[in-house]
């Protein structure tokens, strides 16, 4: 299981109105003290929040992070270490769970193996987690992803809906509602999710492209031109800036363009380090190799794709139809490098 190893800054969205307060948040990470009762036990969440300046000393000894498939998990202070045991427990399948960060940490290592079985193990783990702590974002934020591979996807909305009531600020929550809603076919509620998540976090540009990819489903391309700008303006490296402009040539019917648009797109920042981006990425240049020909390039996407099972792709398109996609490309592939191959002992 891959634990801490995203910063915070990626977990929670800033405020463009506390722009001044940014570079402090460059230099002190901060989240919010709080203390939940569940019957006459009290307990402390392990939250974060923003803009708390406080020293070191002051900081509690739990911290949250993002996982690479988009999993919320635990640790301790400075997002090292174990989470610290909560001040209350419960009993889960003749176990006494002393420790909710821990408890949270290996439903999402099930999850994360989407394993079929292991998922409903993880479903049941995070719903007894949920009942003991109805308050814990990570229990309801993981659930609403697991509701959400799992096509459930009315009770994945519910849990999402109650992780704002938690955690208001986390803009990654309004995307999945985003998600969820256009998979609904709600429209409107869904392009105020995704406006949402923009407000909240707009130096990210994510939620831009899935505002554009609204507007290119629904064949509004200039509206979509508006937020594909607005995503190259924050940063014109992003992957997903790119891929909503390679999005738009696949419209015109012009697939070298988008093609050579992927081709020239860094997944990674200057340090080296993976960017966060949308998975569809690979789908879509996949896609745009294979009708010019590049079947090598293509099935390397398609397998890029297979490495995140549960993203909230696969919710929209099967697995098995990649897998399918990607090994059609493997032989494409073959079958081209074998007639390359013939023309050269011709010549």
């Amino acid at each position: 299981m891959r634990t801490i190893s995203l910063l915070k800054e990626d977990l929670q969205g800033i405020n463009l109105a506390k722009l001044l307060s940014f570079f402090v948040l460059l230099i002190f990470p901060t989240f919010l003290s709080a203390q939940f009762k569940i019957g006459d036990s009290e307990y402390a969440g392990i939250l974060w929040g923003e803009n708390d300046f406080l020293d070191p000393e002051f900081y509690q000894d739990g911290s949250l992070a993002r996982s690479e498939q988009d999993f919320i998990v635990a640790a301790g202070r400075h997002w090292k270490g174990a989470p610290p045991p909560s001040k209350a427990s419960f009993e889960y399948e003749g176990k006494q769970i002393v420790n909710s960060g821990i408890f949270n940490n290996e439903a999402v290592a099930l999850l994360q193996s989407a394993d079929p079985k292991k998922r409903e193990k993880a479903i049941s783990m995070l719903e007894a987690g949920m009942r003991f702590d109805p308050s814990f974002f990570a229990f309801r934020y993981n659930l609403g992803r697991a509701y959400h591979i799992e096509k459930r996807y009315q009770k994945a909305i519910l849990q999402y809906e109650y992780a704002i009531a938690e955690v208001p600020q986390y803009y990654r929550t309004y995307m999945h509602l985003g998600v969820l809603c256009e998979l609904l076919n709600e429209q409107i509620q869904a392009v105020i999710y995704y406006k949402k998540a923009v407000e909240l976090n707009q130096f990210q540009t994510e939620a831009l492209v899935l505002l554009a990819e609204h507007y290119i489903r629904t064949d509004l391309k200039n509206r979509a031109q508006i937020y594909i700008k607005k995503a190259l303006s924050i940063d014109q490296n992003s992957p997903d800036a790119k891929l909503g402009l390679a999005r738009l040539e696949i419209m015109g019917g012009r697939d070298y363009y988008a093609y050579k648009i992927f081709r020239n797109t860094d997944l990674y920042d200057d340090q080296g380090k993976k960017r966060p981006y949308n998975k569809k990425f690979h789908f879509y240049f996949a896609e745009t190799a294979s009708k010019i020909g590049d079947y090598v390039t293509a099935a390397k996407e398609y397998d890029e794709l297979l490495k995140f099972p549960n993203d909230p792709f696969f919710t929209e398109f099967s697995l098995k139809i990649i897998e399918r996609r990607r090994d059609l490309a493997k032989r494409f592939a073959e079958i081209k490098a074998a007639d390359e191959e013939a023309e050269k002992e011709q010549q």
